[in-house]
């Protein structure tokens, strides 16, 4: 399995970008530049071709399509892609995207790269392998027939739209997953859940309480949060709710189920080191 170079330039030190630039680390070499005239010095001084740049922009506008165009001159083959913030998203509408790059929000980045980059590592087929002139629904059409793994398991969606429920539902069964729906206000969860699926819009006020109430219900199964556009306060705010993982709506299937993969490797991972911490309590 090929090691990815990948040169990230922008400020990662945000609080919104915190977590990405230390994902980064387990899915190839990373080299930093604190912006583009550091990224052209450290691409024009190595002898290893960058296979990735990830440009971190928090604000529309912080590099300009000329900036993103010198990047791409001085590594022709490989793959730009933005891990941009909050308040980015309106910029396909209002402001100048930067053509052919792919654009990642820094709330779709864990699921979306994490996938992506352990796919191009592996020499799988990959959405961000295409053509730098690739359209997003070019990306979404080129990996749209692919069998997706199975997996077992009873997960209960969490939701008061009926059509929700009903779209998370098609697509947990579509890869094996029995499901459950649970309508707020009521609770009532069903017994040996693998993991909970909780809609909401920004977990405040009522949509926070429940949460909380389910997380203190909810036993050993994990929480993935599906929010509205969420900011780095959101995200917070749920996880000190008592759960384990945000998404954002809308969402892709593919990225639903990298995160519940995730989660549920962890939880079995962490099952045995509890079981022995235990043991080791009761000989003592």
């Amino acid at each position: 399995m090929a090691e990815l170079s990948i040169l990230v330039v922008g400020n990662t030190g945000r609080a919104e970008f915190r977590d990405a630039h230390a994902a980064l680390a387990g899915l190839g070499r990373v080299t930093a530049a604190d912006d583009v005239e550091a990224a052209a010095a450290i691409l024009a001084g190595s002898e290893t071709a960058a296979d990735v740049i990830v440009v971190a922009q928090a604000l529309p506008g912080e590099f300009s399509g000329e900036a993103i165009d010198r990047l791409r001159r001085l590594a022709p083959l490989a793959r730009i892609v933005g891990l941009l913030g909050s308040w980015c998203e309106g910029e396909t509408r209002t402001g100048r995207p930067w053509p052919g790059a792919i654009r990642v929000y820094w709330h779709q980045w864990h699921a979306r790269a994490g996938r992506e980059l352990t796919r191009l590592r592996a020499g799988l087929r990959s959405s961000w392998a295409l053509p730098s002139t690739a359209s997003e629904e070019e990306r979404l059409l080129a990996v749209a027939d692919e069998a997706l793994p199975q997996r077992q398991g009873l997960v209960a969606i969490c939701s008061p739209s009926f059509a929700m429920q009903d779209w998370l539902a098609a697509a947990c069964r579509r890869v094996g997953y029995a499901t459950a729906w649970v309508r707020p206000p009521s609770l009532a969860l069903p017994p040996a859940l693998v993991a909970i699926l909780f809609d909401a819009s920004d977990a405040r006020g009522d949509e926070l309480a429940l949460l909380q109430s389910l997380a203190a219900s909810a036993g050993p199964a994990p929480i993935l949060v599906l929010l509205d556009f969420p900011r780095g306060e959101d995200r917070d705010r749920v996880l000190a709710a008592g759960a384990q993982a945000v998404l954002s709506k809308p969402l892709l299937i593919e990225d639903l189920f990298w995160q519940l993969d995730r989660l549920l490797q962890s939880k079995t991972e962490d099952s045995p080191r509890r079981h022995g911490e235990h043991g080791a309590e009761e000989e003592k």
